[in-house]
């Protein structure tokens, strides 16, 4: 017997399948120019839009999200949702980060609906190909059933065109040509920037620049922008907000930047912008030389665009005033050697006197300070002595103090008085050092100097402010000498790829070898750096990822490398004239390379440099040193090394790839379309591998064509077709050119969204990809077909138990008429058919269905859908005995044709029965012989003969109509009287329980009650003594009496047949003893009183005493009921 199973687990396994929703959502993106075109190419800044498709070829979802990552440079100007098909809902809660990336959600997608996204935006500025990425997701909780179409990139290639901004500049007031009348007076200009280009590009910068043009000596002019403001602009080109322009205090020594406008504003082709300002001329600094000052000013543009015109605008010319005369006067300096005579060589040790004369030419008194120093760098000395030997004029020796800071002297600040002198005399020795480099004589330099300490007073003649005297020393002795040697190698890869510019390498990692040598005697210490260079305009990035010293030779050890910079990236420009050093050996690691031995080492530089169309090459230097003064080196040449090695040109290609068509029918041949571009930044690219790789599902149904549709390149010759693989190589594609190839395919049998992957790959030793991203584009296409869904009822059932599968079919939007309908679904192992199929609501559809008892399948052909239909239904009852979960979902199909099972899930969970549970209905009722209107009791036991408990038993006790219930008691559970349904909660083995339930006969019919068993929790083991019944009998039932005695004495007055009114169509006849019928009732009730309503004599008198003979005709008996009965009064 089959029973229902609702324990907990069951219902928590069939909450969770209730809760597990499929989908299957694409995306597909398409590039357009504004008239809806497919483009492959834009240029820079040019307006043209994306077009996002999202699709839903699964069941219905709510609120899937979207994610619409654009390139960074991309100019986002607006997006709308738009061609709603299907019934889904607009997209929406649009949000655009920093990034470019936008994202959003779709309220609602029904099956085979759709949504479009229009994105208007402007190109980038550069030029070079730009990534599209969208992916679409369905809602928490929801699973897509195929996520490989979640997915869609495109590239295109960003083109370049002329750009041509011109700027004109002029002076309104004064009128140009007319200088200022007073210091602290404006001058206003004006200047008009106008967008000469096709198409619409911004501006990045403004700047006013103003140059002395007049001697320096005349003075230098103080400006201050006072006023910047737009006056007007053309062709749709709006004014910028320019509140924020100021510019401080100036003073114009060469050329200055007055003002600077830095915030990007878009001119429209052809647009001009008219701006005045207005600078105030301050007074100026002092002059030298007091004669008219005289500037130039000019306006300069900036783009991130080499422009066709200028930059810089006209030069204007404005004549200013005179400036004040300068305070001046002449600070002189004097020294000289007296003692020994300069012409000797001064030994090492010896005392040298030098006396220093400071003076004043006038004409003003002056704050200076005075100093000897000594400029040597190999050469030291020891001060002796200071001594000031005298003064003239205003000044004596205590009026300044002098002190000794080992390397010179210098006094403090004081004031020279006009005709002063002051002599100093200075007694020094020069200290010999342990041994030199040189050979030669050694030369001491010692310089005096002055410095006037007032800023607004300047030296007249700075040639007599200071004075370099020099001191001839011996020789000293030789210092030991020593021969560092270094050699730099490039390993890997072998040469000669990489060793010339016929010979390039692949962009990444090169490994050098780098060998020190000490060839000479003595022992070193030695300091190292390995670092890099630019070879020329192409910015190239590099860092180290390892160093190690690999080897060594002679006496030599390795030591730990402690100064390495791994992984930082260098871009070769030296900082405060320090290059970019990959690794070193310091002074401190004190790293002692012995004589006559060597150490190798080992370091690999990741080399990323900028684009080019030819070969690139990158430097790497190394330089090796003894460390210390009293070692020389025999032979300096060869202390360095460098490697240039050659990286591949640099190309970007740029792949897209689209349908035909956003959405097909099944069977439907359309053409995959796949764009490659070679962007304009890009070398000549050759030997391109192409590859292209449908889903299986399409059937490539023609020859794949490629075309040349923009710039020079050649097609490949042929394509190899391996299933639905498409492969080929472009021979070669010049800077700027796209070929399209298209292949012509026929889309599924079957619906659901199908993608394709197309790939460009360049030969990386002939050329690198500068951005790989744009080398992949994914697509996806609709395939519209009516659409499945099944599921098993129930879905969790004990071994050998019974579920039923059941599908629904739904007819695609506008429910048009379908034939040819297909589909085999393969149950999973150990699932078979246990029932015939049949239509649960057929709708007017029509199938034939395969498949019968023991089957492992469930076929469907040529199942067709009448026009206006929107579903239709069938059944089939499964069994199993393998327990476990069975899975039935979109995999399990095969055969199919118009169909889209992708949406398919199914699961049926088949439990191990360890129960014993058998549960005997009995059912007795007292008395079993009872007159019309007694009351009788049945009692019904329920048992459990298993000898395991049985949960949520169910007894079933409809009282049938010949009866009216009273009341009940039941030992065990409760008993609803409205449903007649008597609940157990549970029944142990052996357990007994009884229900008595009161009734009284209504009449001598439906009489027969039956107990059954009506569910089980468990499975009832037989299913034999499930039920069981009684049946009680109604006293002297159609019983005629044998006379009558109509005398109203109110006893026996009338014929009284008990239960005739259970049988309202009977006929009753009565005859006299002669034949003649005297009487005739149909639907008699009772109510003969002893006279005729026919025959002869028809009287209404009563009939005499006598016998008389009766006829009782009932249908539902099989014979009449006769006999004769007497009439007496």
């Amino acid at each position: 017997m089959y029973k229902s199973v609702l324990s907990l687990v069951i219902f928590c396994l069939f909450f969770f399948k209730l809760s597990a929703q499929t989908t299957d959502l694409a995306v597909v993106v398409e590039a357009q120019n504004l008239s809806g075109t497919d483009v492959s190419q834009v240029q820079i800044y040019q307006e043209f839009q994306y077009i996002v498709t999202i699709i839903n070829s699964g069941n219905a979802v709510s609120n899937a999200t979207f994610s619409l990552n654009l390139n960074d440079d991309v100019v986002i100007n607006s997006y709308v949702s738009q061609n709603n098909l299907g019934g889904a809902s607009d997209a929406e809660n649009f949000n655009l980060d920093l990034n470019n990336v936008l994202t959003g959600s779709v309220a609602s997608l029904p099956n085979n609906s759709s949504v479009e996204i229009r994105i208007n935006v402007n190109a980038p500025t550069d030029i070079g190909g730009i990534a599209f990425d969208a992916l679409v997701s369905p809602p928490s909780g929801t699973t897509d059933t195929n996520t490989s179409n979640n997915q869609s990139i495109i590239s295109i290639d960003v083109i370049d065109i002329p750009i041509d901004f011109s700027v004109v500049y002029s002076q309104i007031s004064p009128a140009e040509g007319t200088g200022i009348s007073a210091w602290n007076d404006t001058v206003t200009y004006e200047f008009t920037i106008t967008n000469n280009s096709s198409v619409s590009y911004p501006l990045y910068g403004i700047t006013g620049f103003m140059t002395l043009q007049s001697p320096f000596e005349y003075g230098q002019p103080v400006v201050q922008l006072e006023s910047i403001e737009c006056v007007g602009s053309t062709n749709g080109t709006e004014c910028p907000d320019l509140s924020t322009v100021n510019g401080p205090l100036t003073v114009v020594n060469t050329t200055s930047a007055i003002f600077s406008y830095g915030t990007p504003h878009v001119f429209t082709s052809g647009g001009s912008i008219t701006f005045q300002v207005v600078y105030q001329f301050l007074q100026p600094s002092c002059a030298f030389d007091p004669q008219q000052i005289i500037v130039d000013s000019y306006i300069n543009i900036e783009l991130n665009h080499v422009n066709e015109s200028s930059d810089s605008s006209n030069l204007v010319q404005t004549n200013l005033l005179t400036a004040e005369l300068c305070n001046v006067t002449d600070i002189c300096i004097d020294t000289i050697q007296t003692n020994p005579d300069v012409s000797t060589i001064v030994d090492w040790g010896e005392e040298v006197t030098f006396e220093t004369t400071v003076c004043n030419n006038g004409p003003l008194d002056a704050p200076i300070v005075f100093f000897l120093q000594n400029l040597s760098t190999t050469v030291t000395w020891d001060i002796i002595s200071i001594t000031c030997l005298g003064t003239t004029g205003d000044v004596t020796c205590d009026d300044f103090t002098i002190t000794d800071m080992d390397t010179l002297w210098a006094s403090d600040t004081f004031t020279m008085p006009v005709g002063a002198t002051i002599t100093i005399e200075t007694t020094v020795i020069f200290l010999e050092p342990e041994c030199s480099t040189s050979t030669q004589n050694t030369l001491a330099h010692v310089r005096s100097g002055t410095n006037i300490m007032q800023s607004q007073l300047f030296d007249s003649n700075i040639e007599n402010s200071a004075q370099s005297d020099f001191v001839t020393l011996p020789p000293t002795a030789s210092c030991p000498a020593s021969d560092i040697q270094v050699i730099k190698t490039q390993i890997a890869p072998e040469l000669p790829e990489g060793g010339d510019v016929n010979n390039t390498t692949d962009w990444g990692p090169i490994t050098y070898e780098i060998t020190v040598t000490n060839a000479g005697d003595v022992d070193t210490f030695i300091e190292l750096s390995d670092y890099m260079t630019l070879a020329g305009s192409i910015p190239v990035s590099a860092s180290l990822l390892s160093v190690e010293c690999v080897s060594t030779t002679g006496t030599a050890e390795c030591f730990t490398i402690t100064n390495a910079n791994i992984d930082v990236v260098f871009d070769g420009e030296p900082e405060d004239g320090e290059f970019d050093e990959f690794w070193g050996i310091t002074v401190e690691d004190n790293w002692e390379l012995p004589a006559q031995s060597s150490v190798t080492f080992q370091a690999i530089v990741n080399w990323q440099p900028g684009c080019s169309s030819a070969a690139i090459p990158v430097i790497n230097n190394v330089t090796a040193n003894h460390i210390g003064d009293d070692i020389i080196d025999a032979s300096p040449s060869n202390n360095s090394s460098q490697v240039t090695s050659y990286l591949a040109p640099c190309v970007d290609l740029i792949v897209q790839t689209f349908p035909e068509f956003t959405q097909v029918t099944v069977n439907q041949p359309f053409d995959w379309i796949i764009d490659i571009s070679n962007s304009t930044t890009s070398s000549n690219a050759t030997n391109i591998f192409f590859e292209d790789i449908l889903d299986a599902n399409f059937t490539v149904v023609g020859t794949p064509t490629c075309s040349v549709t923009a710039g020079t390149a050649t097609c490949m010759s042929g394509f190899s077709v391996t299933g639905n693989t498409i492969s080929g190589v472009i021979p070669n594609m010049e800077s700027g050119s796209t070929v399209r190839i298209r292949i012509p395919v026929t889309a599924p049998s079957f619906g659901g969204a199908f993608n394709n992957t197309a790939e460009a790959t360049p030969d990386i030793a002939e050329n690198n990809e500068l951005t790989p991203e744009t080398n992949i584009s994914i697509s996806n296409v609709q395939v519209i077909a009516p659409t499945l869904t099944k599921a098993f009822d129930p879905d969790t059932i004990f071994e050998g138990q019974e579920s039923t599968l059941t599908f629904t079919v739904y007819n695609i939007a506008s429910n048009p008429s379908q034939t040819n309908i297909s589909f085999t679904d393969n149950l999973p192992a150990g699932v078979v058919l246990s029932g015939e199929a049949y239509w649960v609501e057929d709708n007017g559809c029509t199938s034939t269905f395969t498949g019968t008892i023991g089957d492992t399948f469930i076929g469907v052909t040529n199942l067709t859908f009448p026009e206006g239909v929107a579903s239709c239904t069938f059944a089939v009852s499964v069994t199993s005995s393998s327990i476990g979960t069975h899975i039935n979902d979109s995999s399990n199909f095969s055969d199919q044709n118009n169909i889209d099972t992708s949406q398919t899930y199914a699961e049926l969970t088949v439990l191990q029965d360890t129960t014993d549970v058998d549960i005997e209905i009995l059912k007795s009722v007292s008395p079993e012989e009872v007159s019309i209107g007694e009351e009788v009791i049945f009692t019904i036991t329920a048992s459990n003969l298993g000898q395991t408990t049985a949960t949520l038993v169910e007894v079933i006790d409809n009282l049938p109509s010949g009866y009216e219930y009273i009341s009940s008691t039941v030992s065990e559970g409760v008993f609803d009287a409205s449903s007649f349904t008597w609940s157990i909660a549970s029944l142990t083995s052996g357990q007994l329980e009884t229900l008595t339930i009161t009734a009284r006969v209504l009449s001598s019919e439906n009489l027969l009650n039956i107990a059954l068993l009506g569910t089980v929790n468990e499975t009832d083991r037989d299913d034999t003594n499930n039920s069981d019944n009684a049946e009680v009998a109604v006293n002297n039932c159609l019983e005629i009496p044998q006379g009558i005695s109509p005398n109203n004495d109110s006893s026996n007055d009338f014929l009284v047949i008990p239960c005739i009114e259970d049988y309202p169509e009977n006929r009753i006849k009565i005859f006299n003893r002669l034949g003649v019928q005297i009487y005739q009732s149909d639907n008699y009730r009772n109510n003969w009183d002893g006279k005729p309503n026919m025959g002869f004599p028809e009287t209404s008198s009563l009939l005499p005493v006598g016998t008389y003979y009766y006829i009782l005709e009932i249908p539902e008996l099989q014979k009449p009921v006769i006999g004769w009965l007497y009439l007496n009064y």
